[in-house]
């Protein structure tokens, strides 16, 4: 006589769970920590951007150059990373992103190892070349391999384990630096990143998947002419753009220069865009309105993030007098700030799904970190008066960015979708440089114009004295100023209608 039905589910063992239909032989932990490896190595990109900003001023003085000088570490590892988000979806297309991505880690440690045994300003543009070609595009591809391998019912599985790897990363990563730093230099910054690198060649190699689900496209010829051309050309217009404030007779002739021929190339790319049949990075799909506003968003966003990531560091430091241990740590803390409202976030995401009011919220929230830290720009002010700021700050990435990220891809075509964020990490590479470098400049000239103003009004005071007050006063109008731009981009999400 056959077992009946009921002898069965009781003979038969529990079905497992599959949490990724698209890879149903991973087991529930080893979703996690793919997500987990997907986002720490999403994390490198940011580590190695955060921690040039937060060492500028000590590396700039290490390596005995011009602040207008050292833009050239900060744009050369931009452009690097432009061309390897332009490359991304061909190339990964051919090789797989898991092959790409342990590739894209080998080079950024060698270009990190480069960075650490430069001693000169053209030896570290170099590495942070190299760097940028491997780290550049490290986010972009952790991010697309994450939606191909889930439904968007699933994602919230691998998207924790993302979140909070990537954000704790980035949060401990400043007072690490910072140890290291005051106790053998700036060198060890980057070798600080190869010791995040190194450990997550066998976590690729071993938790990413060797079969990948793609949508199914045709993959034509990877354009390397229009790729070189394009970075190039955003290489220089970039670096016009960070000197526009501060021009001069005697720089007008090579300024023109560089914006005219990086303007030229990029309009040669565009155009072998329109004309090729089947385009590496295809700008026909990207033509959706509300993603090329939620792009906008993104990018305000990155030029007040890489304008603060230069400005607080070299403030506290140059201006306060803390140590580098004492302003990574004071970072860190607003990291880990940072790790508990992206927690938040993800538990209270039916509430706040897709409401701009609260990228305007977080805005504010910016706004009033910045009032804050400007406020507590006063020469002889402690640890305590700017930890406020920084804490409030720390709390804000996740509405005013993640938001936005729910906002812009919720509607986005799976074949469409790595283009887009190709495009996306494209535009936060060149405009985080461009605001950490106006950052730098605005700084200089503006700590130098004070600094003449109280030594004429003040008489014989003390050098050492007399620069830490200037920076103080310059970083503080600056932060004021950062504030305003913050009140205005919360009116501009509340005004428009196309993110709701």
């Amino acid at each position: 006589m056959p077992p009946s039905n009921d002898a069965l589910s009781v003979s038969l063992p529990p079905a497992r769970a599959v949490l990724l239909s698209a890879h149903p032989d991973f087991r529930p932990l080893r979703v996690y920590a793919f997500g987990a490896a997907l986002g720490l190595v999403a994390g490198l990109d940011f580590v190695a951007t955060i921690l040039i900003a937060m060492a500028g001023v000590q590396v700039q003085q290490g390596l005995g150059v011009a602040p207008q000088d050292f833009l050239w570490a900060l744009t050369a590892y931009a452009a690097a990373a432009v061309m390897a988000n332009l490359v991304l979806v061909r190339l990964a297309g051919h090789l797989s992103y898991r092959r790409f991505t342990l590739i894209a880690l080998l080079l950024f440690i060698a270009g990190a190892l480069g960075c650490a045994a430069a001693d000169s300003l053209p030896a570290l543009a170099a590495a942070r070349t190299v760097q940028g070609l491997g780290g550049g595009g490290l986010f972009a591809a952790s991010r697309i391999l994450a939606q191909y391998a889930s439904r968007p019912q699933e994602r919230i599985s691998l998207f924790w384990g993302f979140g909070l790897a990537n954000f704790t990363m980035v949060a401990i990563t400043p007072w690490l630096a910072g140890v290291l730093m005051a106790a053998h230099g700036w060198h060890t910054m980057f070798l600080l990143q190869v010791g995040l690198a190194l450990p997550l060649l066998p976590l690729v190699a071993w938790l990413y998947p060797k079969v990948e689900a793609r949508p199914h496209a045709p993959i034509g010829q990877l354009d390397w002419a229009g790729v070189f051309a394009f970075a190039v050309g955003a290489l220089l217009l970039v670096h016009a753009l960070e000197h526009l404030r501060y021009l001069s007779l005697a720089e007008l002739p090579a300024l023109a220069a560089y914006f005219c021929a990086g303007a030229v190339l990029l309009m040669v790319v565009m155009r072998r865009f329109h004309r090729h049949p089947d385009p590496w990075l295809d700008p026909r799909r990207l033509a959706s309105r509300r993603y090329l506003v939620g792009l906008a968003f993104y990018a305000l966003f990155y030029l007040v993030s890489g304008s603060w990531n230069f400005l607080v560091p070299a403030f506290l430091s140059e201006g306060l007098g803390f140590g580098l241990q004492t302003v990574g740590g004071l970072l860190s803390l607003g990291g880990l700030v940072s790790v508990l409202a992206v927690i938040v976030f993800h538990l209270a995401l039916p509430k706040i799904m897709r409401k701009r009011r609260y990228i305007a919220l977080g805005y504010i929230g910016l706004a009033s970190a910045f009032l804050l830290m400007a406020l507590a720009a006063q020469p002889g002010a402690g640890p305590l008066a700017v930890l406020p700021a920084i804490l409030l700050q720390g709390a804000m990435p996740a509405l005013a960015l993640l938001q936005v990220a729910l906002m812009t891809f919720v509607d986005m075509p799976t074949e469409d979708f790595a283009h887009a964020y190709a495009f996306k990490s494209i535009v936060r590479e060149i405009v985080n440089a461009l605001g950490t470098g106006l950052a730098v400049l605005q700084l200089h000239h503006a700590t130098a114009a004070v600094k003449l103003e109280l030594s004429a009004a003040s008489g014989g005071v003390a050098e050492g004295l007399l620069q830490h007050t200037a920076v103080t006063l310059a970083a503080g109008d600056m932060l004021a100023w950062l504030a305003g731009a913050c009140v205005l981009i919360a009116a501009l999400a509340v005004a428009q209608r196309t993110l709701k």
